[in-house]
């Protein structure tokens, strides 16, 4: 059985989790294989993490991008994860 390191969902289903890049290779390839940079994630995570990727960082601006990338540790990526998914579980209720 396996954890994900963001909501603490467990699965056995091959392909429900993913290895994540907490700062995106396209962003910085240097962390692409720096394990610290890598983190197993459920596919609904991965997508709100997709979604902070696409607010945060900008087309082309390759320097701006790696000074963004620094002021996201994993402990905010996730924390940015879980209160968007409370977010959208409270308004699915309404």
């Amino acid at each position: 059985m396996f954890t994900c390191e963001c909501c603490g969902r467990t699965s056995t289903t091959k392909g429900y989790l993913v290895v994540d890049h907490i700062i995106p290779r396209k962003i910085d390839k240097r962390k692409q294989l720096d394990k610290d940079n890598l983190w197993v994630i459920c596919k609904r995570c991965h997508w709100y993490k997709c979604m902070l990727e696409d607010d945060v960082y900008t087309d082309g601006l390759f320097l701006e991008n790696i000074d963004t990338s620094k002021s996201w540790s994993k402990d905010e990526v996730r924390q940015w994860i879980l209160d968007s998914i409370k977010r959208h579980d409270e308004n699915k209720d309404d």
